[in-house]
Order: C-alpha cells, then structure tokens, then sequence
C-alpha cells in the first residue's frame, strides 16, 4: 500500500467578489498518516478573512519587514479532510505552509528505541513540510 503525505489543493475554483476581494476554496488532507501529534497552517499575505472561528483571522504576526503571518492549528482524525476557504483583500498572493508531526512508530523504529537504557525516552517522529501559493 502506498502511502499518502499530507497535501493541500482548491476544492473549487477561486470566487472574486465586486469588492476585489478574492476567496480560495481549499481542502487539506492529512493523507495516511496515523498518529497525528500536531498540524499547522501558516498563511502569509493579505488574509482579509477565513472560513475557521467567526471568520475573521487573529491579529497578526508582523516579521521584520515582511509580509503579515496568520498561524492556525488543526486537531483532528487523519482519515478527515478540512474543507476551508481563505479570503485576500488584493490581488498579490496568499503562500500557505503546511506542517504536519506523525508520531507513528513502525518497527524499525521500535528497534531503534530498544536499544537504548530504560531510563531514556526516545522520541521518534516523521515530519513534513510543504508550501503551496494561491
């Protein structure tokens, strides 16, 4: 069975208000992963609005001569997929990051952890990353 690694994709086609605000229709998969310990959203460019919470985005972080970041994180089921919406309140492009920590441990890494004393705790964890532009 292959396995599938987190992704992120437009659910449907993006929708421009009269306004000049833009929505991005997107739906995020955690893929097969297992044992999910955390996942995150960092959304960086003109967020106006978004489909979590009452719609509008906490304050927010505001790196040294950069864009404004809008961190979110997600719980849930592995099997489920979010279905969201981010709104942009000009034409220049919201950059998404997706990390995801999966703390399944597979046999190898069971192995791994054995040999070390009792008294350790080895933390094992698969970790991953992606960046998508809409």
């Amino acid at each position: 069975m292959r396995s599938q690694l987190p992704h992120l994709k437009t659910h449907k086609p993006p929708t421009t208000f009269d306004n000049g605000t833009r929505r991005v229709h997107l739906e995020l998969s955690l893929g097969s992963l297992e044992e999910i310990w955390v996942s995150v959203l960092n959304v960086t460019g003109p967020l106006s609005r978004w489909s979590f919470a009452d719609g509008k985005p906490p304050a927010p972080e505001l790196p040294s001569g950069g864009p404004p970041s809008y961190i979110l994180r997600l719980s849930g089921n592995s099997s489920e997929k979010w279905i969201f919406w981010l709104e942009a309140n000009s034409k220049e492009e919201l950059r998404v990051d997706l990390a995801v920590l999966d703390q399944r441990v597979d046999e190898e890494t069971r192995h791994l952890k054995s040999l070390f004393p009792g008294w350790s705790d080895v933390i094992a964890y698969s970790s991953f990353l992606s960046t998508y532009s809409f």
